[in-house]
C-alpha cells in the first residue's frame, strides 16, 4: 500500500505564528501610523489571543505601578474579560455603522483587528493612570487618531466621516471618563 500523505512542512506551527504576530506587534509599536494602513489577515483565534496577551501585560503593568498585589490579580483576571468586551462591542458598533450609515458590510474581523491594534496606545498609556488618571485619555486620543487612519486606509470611509465618528467615540469615552472620576472623588471623600 502507498502512502499519499503531504510530508512537507507546509503549515504554520504555533510557535511560528506567535514569532509572526510578536514581530508585527513591535513594528506596529515603532510605526503604528504606516503598520494601520495595512492591517494583518490574522485568524479570530490569534486575534482573541492577542488581545487577552496584551490586556494582561497592560493589566498586570498598571497593577505594579505602584505595586498592589490586587490590582495585579485585576489585571490577570479582569482585564482581558474588559479588553475582549470593550473591543467586541467596538467592532460591533463600528459593524452596525457600516451597514446603517454606509450602506455595506466591511468584515467583522477586519474590523476587530483595526480596533486591537488602535487600542495598543491606550494599553500603554493606561499604564500610568494610577499616577495621572487624565493620561489614559492621551492614550485614548492616539487609539481615536488611530482608528480614523484606520478606517480611512482599509474600509474607504471618507476621511470628514472618520473623525466625526471616531470624534463622537472619544467623546463618549471623555464623558465615561469624567463621570468615573467624580464617583472616585466622591468616595474618596466619604472615606
Amino acid at each position: 500500500m502507498t502512502d499519499y500523505r503531504d510530508v512537507t512542512n507546509s503549515a504554520k506551527t504555533h510557535q511560528d505564528t506567535a514569532k509572526e504576530v510578536v514581530k508585527y506587534l513591535f513594528n506596529f509599536l515603532k510605526h503604528p501610523i504606516e503598520k494601520i494602513k495595512h492591517l494583518p489577515d490574522w485568524s479570530w483565534p490569534v486575534l482573541i489571543i492577542t488581545l487577552v496577551a496584551v490586556s494582561i501585560i497592560s493589566g498586570v503593568a498598571t497593577g505594579l505601578v505602584p505595586p498592589n498585589f490586587f490590582r495585579i490579580m485585576g489585571g490577570i483576571i479582569i482585564s482581558p474579560i474588559v479588553g475582549v468586551a470593550t473591543t467586541c462591542i467596538g467592532a460591533l458598533f463600528i459593524y452596525y455603522y457600516f451597514q446603517v450609515f454606509e450602506k455595506r458590510t466591511c468584515s467583522l474581523r477586519k474590523l476587530f483587528t483595526l480596533i486591537l491594534l488602535a487600542n495598543i496606545p491606550f494599553f500603554i498609556f493606561q499604564i500610568g493612570s494610577e499616577i495621572i488618571p487624565p493620561i489614559s485619555l492621551v492614550g485614548f486620543a492616539f487609539t481615536s487618531m488611530l482608528m480614523a487612519v484606520g478606517l480611512t486606509e482599509n474600509f474607504q470611509m471618507q476621511k470628514r466621516r472618520a473623525i466625526r465618528l471616531v470624534s463622537i467615540i472619544f467623546a463618549i469615552v471623555f464623558l465615561l471618563w469624567l463621570w468615573n472620576r467624580i464617583d472616585i472623588s466622591r468616595l474618596e471623600r466619604l472615606g
